[in-house]
């Protein structure tokens, strides 16, 4: 094995932090060239190699991380069958974007609006063995907690989108928040995504994102960063969180549509959590649903007239056919009230989901959270 080489010799294998490089060699002699990877795993000893004084050199490829990261790209396990097509969203506009004007419309007027919401002290409940506990902190940030850990999906306490205004305060203070265990992030997009709001709440714990977003993340505090693709899942301690399609796209700016994005499902003790994360309606919902079993289902039902005219987000009907789809028991409405981020009035969305919902006998279903307000399942 490489472990029989002298320490000088192995040292020109990568080490952590560096990509795998092939081995080039001089004269070949009729063998084939290998792998660094190849080499430790497999059953061949020292003597069945060519000996290191015929190699040229092993270039050392740096991984796109700061040396100082533990960042760890979790390649798990895929749950059931192989990841479907990614479901990504064109940047093109619809035709008839430009007969509306988001700027006067909705931009100029949020600017002189006054933002509604306390953000008071949140009074947290003791959560009891098998219990969960979830708190809307606004726009598409939760708060989940069991008896052992705290968790955060897709925090974000700032009251500005670059020029677009925070319309509603967020729940509580971030300074109330409990000690955090694991963070998650379902994509790039600032509202989902922020840096600031990030970095105060890292404290050396683990954060899971998709595939291609690890490295806006990683020098903000967190001592790993899980990246999983679609399907991949991690062990958190008592959680078992796996990231789902959707019908979005990741790009935090234009020229980075290498970014991954989708949902979470987050599994604990029993009981489990859909958090969409953002997502027009498409046909994986039922497949999400064949391969979990979702209890509670996190849904996005606001934005769904954007200024672009793109199909990018579901609207309340199209949430309730997800929800029924997914199979899920509870459906708890997001991504409305904060952010004027489309043309549709604030209050409209939740009022469209329970008259949706009772259409359906799915009334009792619907829970309407308040921002800041505690509540145990």
């Amino acid at each position: 094995m490489l472990s029989e080489w002298p320490a000088r010799e192995r040292a020109l294998y990568p080490v952590p932090g560096y990509h795998e490089a092939l081995i080039r060699i001089i004269e070949p002699r009729g063998r084939q060239r290998l792998s660094p990877a190849t080499i430790a795993t497999s059953a061949i000893t020292a003597k069945d190699l060519i000996h290191p004084n015929d190699l040229i050199c092993l270039a050392r490829v740096p991984i796109p991380f700061s040396k100082k990261s533990r960042r760890n790209v979790v390649q798990a396990s895929v749950n059931g069958r192989e990841a479907s097509a990614s479901m990504r969203v064109g940047l093109r506009p619809s035709s008839d974007w430009h007969k509306r004007n988001f700027l006067t419309s909705v931009l100029i007027p949020s600017l002189f609006t006054k933002r509604s919401g306390k953000g008071g002290l949140p009074l947290f409940p003791k959560v009891k063995r098998g219990e969960i506990c979830i708190t809307w902190i606004g726009h598409a940030s939760f708060l989940l907690q069991t008896k052992d850990v705290n968790v955060l999906i897709d925090p974000n306490w700032s009251m500005w989108l670059k020029v677009i205004k925070r319309l509603k305060k967020p729940g509580f203070d971030l300074f109330h928040l409990p000690e955090i265990d694991f963070v998650l992030v379902t994509h790039a997009h600032f509202d989902h995504l922020d840096r600031r709001t990030l970095r105060k709440i890292a404290a050396d714990q683990p954060i899971v994102v998709p595939i291609g977003v690890g490295n806006l993340v990683q020098d903000l505090g967190f001592n790993i960063v899980h990246e999983l693709a679609h399907y991949q899942r991690v062990e958190l301690g008592p959680l078992c969180v796996s990231l789902t399609p959707c019908h979005h796209w990741g790009a935090r700016m234009l020229h980075d549509s290498h970014r991954g994005f989708g949902g979470f499902v987050i599994e604990v003790e029993g009981r489990s959590i859909f958090h969409c994360g953002d997502s027009a309606y498409f046909e994986g919902f039922a497949e999400i649903g064949k391969r979990f079993k979702i209890e509670v289902a996190l849904l996005p039902i606001g934005a769904y007239d954007p200024p672009s005219g793109r199909e990018v987000h579901m609207n309340p009907e199209q949430a309730v056919r997800a929800f029924r789809e997914l199979r899920a028991k509870t459906l708890v409405p997001m991504h409305y009230g904060s952010f004027r981020l489309g043309y549709e009035p604030l209050d409209e969305p939740p009022a469209r989901l329970l008259v949706c919902a009772r259409e359906h006998g799915l009334e009792k279903k619907v829970l309407v959270m308040t921002e800041g307000t505690p509540v145990v399942l």
